[in-house]
């Protein structure tokens, strides 16, 4: 049986994982179309995501 926690967890990944491929998509469009700084942030925001989501993982296992 899953704890809350667990739930939690699971939504929390479920929402980065979507906002990593939407981000990405964003970034690729806009690089296709020409729009290079309007890519570059939107790859950055992903990143920072990405950052942000692996740190969490790293200090959610050390508990």
């Amino acid at each position: 049986m899953e704890t809350p926690k667990d739930e939690v967890h699971e939504l929390l990944a479920a929402i980065v994982a979507t906002l990593n491929n939407t981000l990405y998509d964003l970034s690729a469009e806009n690089d296709r179309d020409g729009k290079k700084v309007t890519a570059k942030r939107l790859d950055f925001s992903r990143q920072k995501v990405m950052t942000a989501w692996e740190t969490y993982n790293q200090k959610r296992a050390n508990k």
